[in-house]
């Protein structure tokens, strides 16, 4: 189904393609790491700057992420997300916030929009 994931991690590194599955879709345990990652930030147990040496894919699997599997409305707060450009040890703004928000709920739905996609 997701060309999109596809074309858009390869034009960034090959590599990435190892968090996709054989349907070319992001694995479940991809999806739970970036879910897991999302709390993180949110809970302020972690910065993004810390996030960025820890799990640097994260900044770039999240967009794929939302490219592939988003809703408009997350695709709208993901062009306000600052951090995502730029991401250091400050704190977050509500813009950073609601989009990470709105993210969680999305990579929680996950299951079931593979489900769906599936059918």
């Amino acid at each position: 189904m997701n060309g999109y994931v596809v074309a858009y991690l390869t034009s960034i590194d090959e590599q990435l393609l190892f968090y996709l599955d054989d349907d070319n879709e992001m694995m479940f345990d991809t999806v739970e790491r970036l879910r897991y990652s999302t709390s993180a930030l949110l809970a302020g147990s972690t910065t993004p700057a810390a996030l960025n040496r820890e799990w640097p894919d994260w900044f770039i699997l999240v967009p794929a992420f939302v490219l592939a599997y988003g809703t408009e409305e997350l695709k709208n707060l993901q062009d306000d997300a600052g951090f995502l450009r730029a991401p250091d040890d400050g704190g977050l703004a509500e813009s950073d916030r609601a989009y990470l928000r709105v993210l969680a709920l999305r990579l929680d739905e996950y299951p079931e929009i593979r489900t769906t996609t599936q059918k």
